[in-house]
């Protein structure tokens, strides 16, 4: 079975750095050896269950995007959100170090642990994950999340299925995971965890939710990068 590592490390200023490794299987991006053997309570699907969760608690008995955030409960709760630390992010294909506050950090690394869980609402960003990038900025976000959707309606295309030529569909992905993303911050809040993930879950809050509108523009600002498709020649 192969794999791919994906290394978070943040340093701090003052020395102490904090690690977490992550292992995915190539072909599926399922963690390999990260679930807890003994989850908490806050994990069990039916503590405080999002709204628009399709599971069944017959099939189900943990929320399977909680469980692959308790270990960064566990280890990363108690940050400081606004601290800048040196951030190094390391996969097979490059390294990545910046400088970046906790939250950017943490961000970026929920957002990973996010689309390689097995939530049915974060399975549609997988393949932004094979493609990790560590700290991306609005518009490369939301670039990479149209061209992953126009890429989808290929593949639905090629597998006899109905395509879409418009974004309805991401907006309405990006709608569920908000709805995803507030639930998790909740349930986290009720088992007193209200500590810096939560708050982190909320800035991706605050993004699902201005994902249309904010895509517009990206989109309508690249529009000139796109004229040599537009040609008649």
């Amino acid at each position: 079975m192969d794999i791919n590592k994906v290394q978070y490390k943040l340093i701090f200023p003052d020395g102490p750095e904090r690690v977490l490794e992550l292992h995915l299987r190539s072909d599926t991006l399922v963690p390999v050896a990260w679930l807890p053997p003994k989850p908490p309570e806050w994990a069990a699907l039916e503590f405080q269950k999002c709204t628009n969760c399709p599971l069944k608690p017959n099939e189900h008995a943990y929320c399977p995007a909680a469980l692959n955030l308790v270990k960064l409960v566990e280890d990363y709760n108690d940050l400081d959100l606004l601290d800048t630390v040196k951030l190094e992010v390391k996969t097979a294909d490059r390294a990545v170090i910046v400088s970046a506050t906790v939250q950017k950090a943490l961000g970026s690394l929920i957002g990973l642990l996010m689309a390689t869980s097995d939530c049915p609402h974060a399975a549609y960003f997988r393949p932004l994950a094979r493609f990790h990038l560590p700290l991306a900025t609005e518009a490369e976000t939301i670039y990479r999340a149209v061209t992953a959707y126009a890429m989808a309606q290929f593949v639905r295309r090629q597998a006899g299925k109905e395509g879409a030529a418009d974004l309805d569909g991401l907006s309405e992905i990006y709608a569920n995971l908000e709805t995803v993303n507030t639930g998790l911050s909740a349930r986290l809040k009720a088992a007193r965890q209200d500590g810096s993930i939560a708050r982190s879950l909320m800035e991706w809050d605050v993004f699902s939710g201005m994902f249309p509108m904010r895509a517009e523009a990206v989109m309508e600002s690249m529009r000139p990068l796109f004229s040599a498709y537009l040609s008649d020649k």
